[in-house]
């Protein structure tokens, strides 16, 4: 995993859905477009944060899983997508 430059880290180690992309959205509003932000999660929580970052449109630049744990690094897009509800990331889970 490369190291990045961020603005931010957001740790969702412990939280259940949808409140690691409640936490993401507020991190990412306080951002401009091309800041990058860390992010932390557990495992089980991976593929819907990953989807939810891809369906509104930003750059996952890199993911690395250590243990039950994963880290991932996420640019602000400037087409950023605000039409797509957090609520449904119950639907995005594996």
């Amino acid at each position: 995993m490369v190291e990045q430059t961020t603005v931010g880290t957001v740790d969702t180690r412990g939280k259940t859905c949808p409140e690691p992309m409640f936490m993401m959205k507020t991190q990412l509003d306080t951002m401009k477009v091309g800041d990058v932000m860390e992010v932390w999660g557990d495992i089980i929580n991976k593929r819907s944060m990953q989807r939810f970052v891809k369906m509104r449109r930003h750059d996952l630049l890199d993911s690395a899983d250590e243990d039950s744990t994963f880290k991932m690094y996420v640019r602000k897009s400037e087409n950023e997508r605000t039409d797509i509800p957090i609520s449904q990331c119950t639907l995005l889970q594996h």
